[in-house]
């Protein structure tokens, strides 16, 4: 039986375990990592915590809604044994009438009818760096070359200067993510920092200074590309891509598959794809039911 759970009656430790163990593990699951990017979430859980969907939830006038937390890409249902689409339904049947719009987005294992696939890109780097590096198309060659001859190299970074860096460069281009969001965020990345599953590393030349800075969030199986961006010099000198080469060079030879977060913007997924990475589907789920007198609400 799937059960509706409200915040204070979750049990973390049970969730966690679950998310840990599941085939679909994926590091925005934890409640540490919900609690910070959706307070008070709610829950659908499968009977002693065998499957679990998160339901990050906020209020706007007197209506209660789902929406997906930014910086937090994939929730959706998560399973010991492998999502099936019949599982998926059964949880979706099951979001409470309350909820009376849902704009969420569902994990890469959540296929069910009715939903709309969006693009991520994962790149394996299992194998050695020269391998890897041999499946890079020619424009991420070119700026891996081009940054290396302007005397780039990484260093890491406090997550603060990442964020500010960012904020900076392109947080007007981030609609919607407002101060609290980043400070949010820094709260999250010093939780990771702590659990040691992470890495903020920045693009530095002795000429230019700080040229393009990311996070990198590693969990299970993933080494995931989670915030990173790069100033007009190091765009023209091809500091990210250099960056992200520089962080698969440490990380090669390792079971671990290299998450971009993908994007529908043509311009960011050529910038995926150009590191050979492949097209991976995660899923929207979608549910309007405001009488239409709100329907204005979004």
């Amino acid at each position: 039986m799937i059960n509706y759970i409200k915040h204070t009656e979750i049990d973390k430790l049970k969730w966690n375990h679950c998310i840990l163990t599941a085939s679909n593990t994926l590091i925005y699951g934890y409640a540490w990592y919900l609690d910070i990017v959706s307070p008070n979430w709610d829950a659908l859980v499968l009977n002693n915590y065998e499957a679990v969907m998160p339901l990050t939830h906020r209020k706007k006038f007197f209506l209660s809604y789902l929406f997906q937390p930014f910086f937090t890409q994939q929730l959706g249902v998560f399973s010991k044994n492998e999502s099936q689409a019949l599982l998926v339904q059964e949880f979706l049947n099951a979001i409470p009438s309350k909820f009376k719009l849902i704009d969420i987005n569902l994990n890469e294992d959540n296929s069910a009818e009715g939903l709309k696939a969006k693009k991520n890109y994962l790149l394996p780097i299992n194998e050695s760096y020269k391998d890897v590096y041999a499946g890079f198309k020619g424009q991420a060659k070119r700026n891996i070359k081009k940054a290396k001859e302007q005397g780039a190299y990484l260093q890491a970074l406090p997550y603060k200067q990442v964020i500010d860096f960012y904020q900076k460069h392109k947080g007007k281009e981030t609609k919607g993510v407002k101060d609290k969001d980043y400070q949010n965020l820094k709260q999250l990345y010093k939780i990771c920092h702590k659990q040691n599953n992470s890495m903020a590393v920045g693009i530095y030349s002795t000429q230019f200074g700080l040229l393009a800075s990311a996070v990198f969030l590693i969990n299970g199986d993933r080494v995931i590309f989670h915030l990173g961006t790069a100033n007009e010099k190091g765009k023209k000198v091809g500091a990210m891509h250099f960056l992200i080469s520089s962080v698969i060079a440490q990380l090669a030879g390792k079971n671990y598959f290299f998450d971009f977060e993908g994007s529908e913007i043509e311009g960011i997924e050529r910038f995926y794809k150009s590191f050979g990475a492949l097209k991976k589907s995660y899923f929207k789920f979608k549910r309007n039911n405001l009488p239409k007198v709100l329907a204005w609400i979004k």
